[in-house]
């Protein structure tokens, strides 16, 4: 699937450099804390970037194909890999917001502060971001475009969410973490009514939660009708991601699109990862419709504190991708996402 640009919001980052200070205090305070930031939605799993997988990873092509025995692990470079996929997919925008939020805002109310509406000179958007207090430490984000030619009635809604605080007095300027969960929806197809716009299309729909330090991090993410690198076809894909601070977490993602080339039917590739706090983890993929027929097909995977494979099976034979002992795993037995 297509990885977001930030060519789509360069030209607002622009224009509130032309027109606005510095981060001063302001009577925007209060409000900045009320949008998220790409770390609180960040999928984090043990150990130092990956090598270029074996595997499709960004489209979320589930094909296995063959590390060796204790080489890096495929799933575990497939797993990395996504991860980074999703992280990308929102690390612009909210860098955007981030970026807009340290500007003062343009005006404030009781309840209410409003970032615009601002034009780069060379640009035919214009943005505007308006953040409402709904209740104590509970917020509800708007940022919308529109071409600067048009009257306010061509505002189309680019990102919309809730962000709610854990503890209402957290400040980030006051380098508290301001821990909480909410959700938010980022809408390409929007996008692509604005002048100027990237190739994305399709919505991304997050829901996240990190309410302690200690706490379990839950991210889930829908990926609706986003175009598919390799099949041009808009496809969708759901990601589950979770994390509990010295224990290790899972992560899930499916995708049903064309992965066996005989006919044009589609199949659907799911993939369960878990990981201990070591590194040592597992992954268990399941394939099933389309040219599959009836059937199904599974491959499973280990690897090792080092991320190196220690064990894989799979259900059609294939003796190239079999080696190791299951009792190696540091999970057991197989275990297939529920997506």
């Amino acid at each position: 699937m297509h990885l977001p640009s930030k060519r789509l919001f360069l030209t607002l980052g622009l224009a509130l450099a032309t027109t606005a200070g510095g981060c001063a205090k302001d009577d925007g305070d209060d409000f900045r804390d009320g949008v998220p930031q790409s770390q609180d939605v960040a999928l984090v799993v043990p150990g130092a970037a990956s090598n270029s997988s074996a595997l499709t990873a960004a489209d979320g092509t589930a094909a296995v194909q063959g590390a060796l025995l204790n080489q890096r692990a495929d799933s575990y470079k497939l797993t990395r890999d996504v991860t980074v996929v999703v992280n990308t997919a929102t690390a612009s925008v909210l860098t955007l917001v981030k970026t807009v939020t340290n500007y003062p805002p343009t005006s404030v109310a009781m309840d209410t502060a409003v970032w615009g509406p601002y034009t780069d000179p060379l640009s035919p958007n214009t943005w505007r971001l308006t953040v409402n207090r709904v209740a104590a430490g509970k917020f509800h984000y708007v940022l919308e475009g529109k071409a600067k030619t048009a009257d306010d009635t061509g505002y189309v809604t680019v990102l919309s969410g809730n962000h709610n605080l854990s503890d209402p007095t957290a400040h980030r300027r006051l380098n508290v973490p301001d821990y909480g969960d909410g959700d938010f929806l980022l809408d390409w197809n929007a996008a692509q009514t604005l002048p100027e716009h990237d190739a994305n299309v399709g919505t991304a729909a997050f829901t996240y939660s990190r309410v302690s330090l200690t706490s379990p991090v839950t991210i889930d993410v829908t990926f609706t009708q986003v175009k598919d690198d390799d099949t041009g076809m808009l496809i969708d894909v759901g990601y589950a991601y979770t994390a509990t601070p010295g224990q290790g977490g899972t992560f899930d993602f499916k995708v049903t699109k064309d992965m066996i080339a005989t006919t044009p039917a589609l199949e659907t590739a799911s993939v369960h990862s878990r990981w201990q706090e070591t590194g040592a983890g597992r992954s268990d993929l399941l394939l099933t419709g389309g040219d599959l027929g009836a059937a199904q097909a599974t491959s499973n995977e280990c690897w090792d504190t080092n991320f190196l494979s220690v064990y894989m099976a799979n259900s059609y034979g294939d003796p190239a991708k079999m080696w190791g002992a299951e009792t190696a795993c540091a999970f057991t037995p197989a275990m297939y996402s529920a997506l």
